[in-house]
């Protein structure tokens, strides 16, 4: 696996994460928190970076509510 340099930065109201690595490579990592810009960005290129998410049934109830939260909000 090749090394990277992540370089967090903020714009606006989001965090952003960018793979300064890959020059001219958009920020693909955003989010309200650090944390979740992170975590989007390692979604983003899980294929790249070979790894795997796996939702067990115990997370499926929450993220569902999750989703209606958000829809509701528009």
């Amino acid at each position: 696996m090749r090394r990277m340099t992540l370089t967090i930065s903020k714009e606006d109201n989001l965090f952003l994460v960018d793979d300064r690595s890959r020059p001219g490579s958009p920020p693909c990592g955003r989010g309200r928190t650090m944390k979740e810009a992170i975590g989007d960005f390692f979604h983003c290129n899980q294929t790249e970076l070979k790894i795997e998410f796996e939702v067990h049934g115990t997370a499926r109830p929450a993220e569902m509510r999750r989703r209606r939260r958000e829809i509701s909000k528009r």
